[in-house]
């Protein structure tokens, strides 16, 4: 009965701590957003995406390199807009248009796991708008 009660308490403890967990390693690969002018005053946000700890022959190193390109677009792109139309329809197009630069860049990151060529230490990947 008494290992009943702390079952719920139990999980609750391993949830909190699988969170901090993934928190933590957000944080530790977060990269600052770098922005530039580029021709006919377009401004460009890229972010920085480490990939060389995965392994980019599995499904589970492609899902991770994925989470982490979505939270490099969020990075970007910033958090959906509430406001008018324009903002929202210029937050999909910044959206889709870093997850495709990122989706590119992993096919050929695959390609070279694939192919069995070493990455280099600290290598990372620019994802952008």
């Amino acid at each position: 009965m008494f290992a009943r009660a702390l079952a719920p308490i139990a999980t609750r403890t391993l949830a909190a701590a699988t969170a901090s967990a993934i928190l933590f390693s957000a944080a530790v690969q977060a990269n600052p957003v770098h922005t530039e002018q580029a021709a006919g005053g377009r401004v460009v946000r890229s972010v920085e995406v480490p990939f060389v700890d995965l392994d980019l022959t599995t499904p589970e190193g492609a899902n991770t390199l994925k989470t982490r390109l979505r939270a490099a677009s969020t990075k970007v792109c910033g958090g959906s807009p509430r406001g008018p139309l324009r903002e929202q329809i210029d937050h999909r197009n910044c959206v889709t248009q870093t997850m495709a630069s990122g989706q590119r860049a992993m096919v050929t990151l695959i390609a070279r796991a694939e192919a069995g060529e070493s990455f280099k230490p600290g290598e990372r990947i620019a994802v952008g708008s």
